[in-house]
């Protein structure tokens, strides 16, 4: 059965190796990487078909530019995945480490920076396989076509380069993935008792309506402030003062950069005001346009300014 990597020959397209490397040592992972992640992005029938096309260097088709980026992915994670066990020899009586006399073992420090770079790596060709993806999406009809790709596409915010563009995430598809239980808590609580379902859905489609464009804009701003405001306080994403990504291993000055949980907190009060303004001007735009969004209805209580009490010291229900 084909696949991204296959040998120790597509290894070495992405990575520096030595020249007596076993290949068999990384294939078991590249097999899981391949079954577990890249499927589970892009579908079977869209894997099929970036894996039976022939790479051209230096040819700028999506298709190909794609193929080589997954590729680059997976060869990195699945050396990642691998190194615990490289120099591991499993015997009949028990396991055994290798070494070779010529060479000296990396310290962790080294073998922690070359666990960050390859994971590095793989967030960014995963990152920008996808863009080219979600730019030329006609040129991946099966993953056009496949729930993969529309299970993002009925959101608020259905990309990872539209949320980056309202708060940094470093374009991590990874982190836009984990973000997508918060996303749909937002939109349920936020938009759907606001607006209803059918101005949301109008909101959320194609339109090259100006009004509708910027209520558009204005929900994408809105959700993603409420976004971050919710995963500002969980343990799920690593924030620093300038963006947030899924959290992982760090270094320990690394670890100096990330947010305290009293800057956390001062992080969602911020990002949840700011969502409640982008709200409140959003639904002024719908309420002043409503030939436009005929489905909306006004949630204001109705009489409720008959239930007002007027007092010298201030209104009371």
């Amino acid at each position: 059965m084909a696949r991204l990597i296959n040998d120790i020959a597509d290894l070495k397209r992405h990575i520096i190796v030595s020249a007596t490397f076993d290949f068999a040592k990384v294939l078991p992972f590249a097999k899981r990487v391949e079954r577990k992640i890249i499927l589970d992005l892009i579908g079977q029938d869209q894997y099929d078909s970036i894996v039976v096309h022939t790479f051209v260097p230096e040819n700028t088709a999506p298709i190909n530019q794609v193929k080589e980026l997954l590729e680059e992915a997976v060869a990195n994670y699945s050396l990642l995945l691998a190194l615990p066990t490289i120099n591991v020899l499993i015997t009949n009586s028990g396991t055994k480490t290798s070494e070779n006399k010529e060479a000296t073992n990396a310290d962790w420090k080294e073998k922690r920076d070359l666990s960050r770079s390859l994971l590095k790596t793989y967030n960014e060709a995963i990152d920008d396989a996808f863009q080219i993806m979600e730019e030329n999406v006609t040129d991946f009809p099966d993953w056009q076509a496949s729930k993969y790709y529309t299970i993002f596409k009925d959101l608020i915010v259905p990309q990872t380069t539209i949320f980056n563009d309202h708060f940094s995430i470093q374009k991590n598809r990874q982190t836009f993935c984990a973000l997508k239980p918060y996303i749909r808590e937002v939109e349920d609580q936020y938009f759907k008792a606001m607006l209803g379902t059918e101005t949301l859905a109008l909101i959320k489609a194609k339109s090259t309506e100006t009004i509708i464009i910027e209520a558009q804009e204005l929900s994408q701003k809105a959700c993603v402030a409420f976004t971050v405001a919710k995963a500002a306080i969980t343990g799920t994403f690593t924030f620093t003062d300038s963006s947030f990504v899924i959290a992982s291993d760090q270094m320990p000055w690394e670890k100096q950069s990330e947010l305290s949980k009293e800057d956390r907190n001062d992080l969602k009060c911020d990002r949840q005001n700011a969502g409640e303004e982008y709200l409140k001007t959003l639904k002024k735009l719908v309420v002043a346009n409503p030939t436009l969004f005929p489905a909306y209805q006004d949630k204001t209580e109705a009489g409720i300014t008959d239930k007002i009490i007027r007092k010298k010291s201030g209104l009371f229900l």
